[in-house]
């Protein structure tokens, strides 16, 4: 896959375009919001947030998104493969803490609706 690559979803006018007119997923304690397809980008741009709502220290909401953002890594050939170009931004809604095994079968739960869903050539719904 020649100049595709996973980047971070950082820009508030990106951020509040998937949260205002994006689409829902979830699957176990994520839930992924997403807008797609954009122009220009060579790959998926990805965002992970964890409310201080289910989390209220900082160090362990920046844990869990280590951790997610190295189960997205861990899993880099199939996300590239799976999710198209858009903005996508995964919520972490559990507990205070979690395992890393937990997390990498809800990101491939959420990869593999997409699996399902998703025809060549065709937009999500």
């Amino acid at each position: 896959m020649p100049n595709k690559s996973i980047e971070r979803l950082k820009s508030k006018v990106q951020i509040d375009l998937v949260f205002k007119k994006g689409k829902i997923i979830k699957s176990g304690v994520l839930t992924l919001h997403f807008v797609e397809p954009i122009d220009g980008k060579s790959g998926p741009q990805i965002g992970v947030g964890v409310s201080k709502k289910f989390v209220l220290l900082a160090y362990r909401r920046n844990r869990i998104k280590r951790q997610i953002r190295g189960v997205i890594q861990k899993q880099r050939n199939e996300v590239l493969e799976v999710l198209p170009k858009g903005f996508y931004m995964i919520l972490y809604k559990g507990k205070i803490s979690v395992e890393t095994e937990s997390l990498d079968k809800d990101i491939k739960g959420l990869l593999e609706w997409f699996k399902i869903h998703r025809t060549v050539g065709n937009p999500v719904l």
